[in-house]
């Protein structure tokens, strides 16, 4: 394909930005060719990352501040974090909304399904841990406006619950967010992000046999080409995972993580992770001459 072509239908080569919400149907349909087509002129690239060990903020900085709510993610930001990670579901009447569980019912004062309930009965919910009873309530963020926070100060981490991953793509590109996400989704969603959106990075878990067995793994990888896998393999394949396209940021998220748990897995190679402490870790990062 010729470049000029090239540059002259993609979003990204006009103005810097992608097309407003109300165009992107338009778009949405270009990149479906390109994904089917498989052009490699489109192809996903990382965000751009400032430090040598990535920092992911499960549900945001939500020790302190109550998950996914937009106070969690200022304060994903406020600490350093590289990426914010946010989950992603559906109203019923088809807004999009920050929300990890398929119920209100543990982190807010309602109950019943979100996909159940309209965003008028949703927005009104106070959001409020169980375990921070000390910090205010919050409200759920629709999530436009999640992205429209993110925007210019830290990646995003979409971990897609439920939905129309079309729809999704469509809100990312609005928010001239295209070029700060990466999509966590399961196989079958990583196929249809890379035919919906081949521009976005995706990750992905690679199936449990992948972890002890480097032919499954990289087998695994030629099928589905995900940017980067969210589960590590045991250490004595570490050295072969290199010499793999694919980046590798475990989900590290315990409730006990102290140093003491970071230094192994920094040891066995691996340069990002997703954590429940993002403050801590950035600091020892730091204090280590390791971020």
């Amino acid at each position: 394909m010729d470049l000029s072509v090239y540059l002259f239908l993609s979003p990204h080569a006009s103005h810097g930005v992608p097309a407003p919400v109300h165009r992107a149907r338009h778009h949405r349909t270009l990149w479906a060719l390109f994904g089917l087509l498989g052009w490699t002129l489109v192809r996903a690239e990382l965000p751009p990352l400032r430090h040598a060990t990535v920092v992911i903020a499960h549900r945001g900085e939500h020790r302190r501040h109550h998950e996914n709510t937009l106070e969690a993610i200022q304060g994903a930001i406020d600490c350093g974090a590289d990426f914010t990670e946010m989950d992603v579901r559906r109203s019923l009447d088809g807004r999009y909304m920050i929300m990890h569980d398929s119920t209100v019912d543990r982190m807010t004062d309602g109950h019943g399904n979100v996909a159940d309930l309209s965003w008028e009965e949703l927005s009104k919910l106070k959001v409020q841990s169980r375990l921070l009873t000390n910090v205010p309530p919050s409200r759920i963020p629709l999530f436009e406006e999640a992205l429209k926070l993110a925007r210019g100060k830290i990646h995003v981490y979409v971990d897609f619950k439920a939905g129309d991953r079309a729809i999704a793509a469509d809100i990312i590109r609005a928010a001239h967010m295209a070029g700060g996400v990466l999509i966590y989704d399961n196989t079958s969603g990583v196929t249809e992000w890379k035919r919906i959106a081949p521009e976005f990075p995706v990750i992905t878990s690679p199936p449990d046999r992948a972890r002890t067995n480097f032919t499954v793994m990289r087998a695994f990888v030629e099928r589905y080409r995900p940017d980067v896998l969210d589960q590590a393999p045991e250490p004595k394949w570490m050295p072969q995972m290199q010499k793999l396209p694919v980046k590798i940021w475990p989900d590290i998220q315990r409730n006990d993580e102290n140093p003491a748990y970071w230094q192994p897995i920094w040891d066995r190679g691996i340069r990002g992770f997703q954590t429940d402490y993002p403050a801590e870790s950035v600091k020892w990062l730091e204090q280590t001459g390791r971020r």
